[in-house]
């Protein structure tokens, strides 16, 4: 499913880093707090779209004011897969954190920061897993396994 909506490349590529940003830092001072910052940001942003995502619409109404706006076009469906991805892992690694040994939290976010951190890079993240798969466009090399798999199993 396809639903193009046009948004802010620069502040798209600032919530990549922020949340990348916020994981590190989680990880670094062995802090919870920046992984629920994480969790909100990333749940409202499923559920409102890439185009009204917090972090978004915050460099929209600051920095983008100063600087030269460079629009693109953003698959919503494949943006709200890679939100609500994200807004998993981080529940998980909260949710572990009361319950389980130090290290169990310490991996998932870890994991969840290597996968951000790929992401705000351009390499494959889960938008681009999404697009692949679902939509047969725009392919990583995981993805490009995945699609394989998939027509193997028909």
């Amino acid at each position: 499913m396809i639903r193009m909506v046009q948004v802010n490349k620069q502040s798209v590529a600032f919530c990549k880093y922020t949340i990348a940003g916020l994981l590190w830092l989680a990880l670094l001072f062995r802090s919870i707090i920046p992984v629920y910052i994480v969790f909100i940001i990333m749940f409202i942003s499923a559920f409102t779209g890439v185009h009204r995502a917090p972090l978004v619409k915050l460099f929209d109404w600051t920095i983008a004011k100063k600087i030269g706006i460079n629009e693109e076009y953003i698959n919503m469906h494949s943006m709200r897969f890679a939100h609500i991805v994200g807004c998993v892992f981080s529940a998980l690694s909260i949710i572990t954190y009361y319950f389980c040994p130090v290290l169990v939290p310490a991996i998932l976010t870890t994991v969840l920061a290597i996968l951000q951190t790929i992401a705000a890079f351009g390499y494959c993240s889960a938008q681009k897993l999404y697009e692949c798969v679902i939509c047969n466009s725009n392919c990583c090399r995981f993805g490009k396994k995945i699609r394989s798999i998939k027509k193997n199993a028909r």
